[in-house]
């Protein structure tokens, strides 16, 4: 009888070893077109991911706890630069990542921002320009950059010149914190999650004035969903840990999904991502639940090769459709989806226009302060390109 146990547990030790995926790997025994990295030297360095956006030709750049990484078929990661904060990162630790609409890339942290135009970073700190340092999120508007900060509200960045819609003040933001951002471009509205002050929408007049509009109570079911993400086909997902609620300018909040009808195993929502075909993708303490017609339509788990446990802190579409996700211990993309309904440009990160200037620390008023310094000209493509030399083995574009 030995050794017919002996047998068993060296079965049971290979299949536990097929198990486990090499870094990259396509999971060619399970569910394919998966691919998984683990954070070490030549991938990504943390799995911990706080944003995320796209490149023009399928790149992806990511936020994370432990550096700015990239992927174009390939990792590259940068880190903070001690020595010269205006030649490399002013903080491992990355909030959030957006480009504008000349392709220069913003850098949010806990206690600054900067601006990277494809030679330097520009770096902003002035309480002058920024109430509070503090960077929760960041999200392009046409030609504008927004920018949550803190307990101040949000500030609005735009052809050289700052403006601070301070909360509680006649023409202001009318929250102090916001969690999240999302735009609407359906109804061309800037949507904001709050952790305790509810949802709201930002509206541009014919004049060019900002209105800010509570769409729902602090106190209410809707308004107490926290976080907000972009629907490709319109409006957005509000969400909190236990529920999630779709909301359009026509229809207004519509509670779509909350744990209970997941099923067992759940425990909490993490994360959600609006597909192209209508579905949503909730990322889940048990993995990644696929809502389509009200139900669940699919479940991707480790058991089908999604990450070696369940715990799926993180979803997001890149340009290509693929479906990008992280777990405490890996981040990976399912390419499964790509071959769905292609990417609705609803979002374009690099149009074709000139370069915004870039912001420098100059000083003018409390609530408009200009900022005179131009970026280097050039295309918005060239901008994206410098970025990406600084990633070995990425090419800088030619020089005119």
């Amino acid at each position: 009888m030995a050794p017919h146990t002996r047998s068993n547990l060296f079965l049971f030790l290979l299949l536990c070893t097929c198990l486990v995926l090499p870094a990259g790997a396509d999971n060619s025994s399970g569910t394919t077109g998966i691919f998984l990295f683990r954070p070490e030297a030549g991938s990504v360095h943390s799995a911990q991911i706080t944003d995320f956006t796209r490149g023009p030709d399928g790149e992806v750049i990511i936020a994370t706890a432990y550096g700015l990484s990239a992927y174009t078929g390939k990792w590259s990661t940068r880190h903070v630069n001690r020595d010269n904060i205006s030649a490399g990162l002013m903080d491992d630790f990355v909030t959030t990542v957006e480009y504008d609409a000349g392709g220069n890339l913003w850098i949010g942290y806990s206690g600054g921002l900067q601006v990277f135009n494809g030679h330097d970073y520009t770096v902003i700190r002035d309480q002058e320009l920024l109430k509070s340092t503090q960077i929760r999120a960041l999200q392009r508007w046409d030609d504008e950059m927004w920018i949550a900060t803190g307990n101040a509200g949000i500030h609005r960045y735009r052809d050289g010149i700052w403006t601070w819609y301070p909360p509680a003040y006649p023409h202001g933001s009318g929250f102090y914190e916001a969690d999240s951002l999302a735009l609407d471009s359906a109804a061309d509205t800037l949507l904001i999650a709050t952790p305790k002050e509810g949802a709201w929408a930002a509206v541009k007049s014919d004049n060019d004035t900002v209105t800010f509009r509570q769409i729902a109570d602090k106190d209410g079911t809707f308004g107490k969903l926290s976080h907000v993400r972009q629907d490709p086909l319109g409006g957005a997902w509000f969400f909190d840990g236990t529920h999630i609620a779709h909301y359009d300018a026509k229809n207004g909040f519509v509670m779509a999904v909350s744990t209970s009808d997941l099923g067992g195993g759940v425990g909490r929502i993490n994360d959600v991502a609006g597909g192209t075909d209508g579905s949503l993708y909730i990322a889940t303490d048990d993995g990644i639940s696929v809502w389509n017609n009200h139900r669940v339509a699919d479940v991707y788990n480790r058991f089908r090769g999604f990450g070696t446990t369940n715990s799926v802190r993180t979803v997001f579409f890149d340009a290509k459709n693929r479906l990008w996700f992280a777990t405490p211990d890996e981040v990976g993309y399912y390419t499964g989806t790509a071959s769905q309904a292609p990417v609705i440009a609803i979002h374009t990160p690099t149009p074709p226009t000139l370069p915004t200037p870039v912001p420098a620390s100059a000083v003018s008023s409390p609530t408009q302060t200009p900022s005179p310094t131009p970026a280097p000209a050039g295309s918005p493509l060239d901008g994206i390109l410098r970025f990406l030399s600084g990633f070995l083995p990425f090419t800088a574009p030619a020089q005119q």
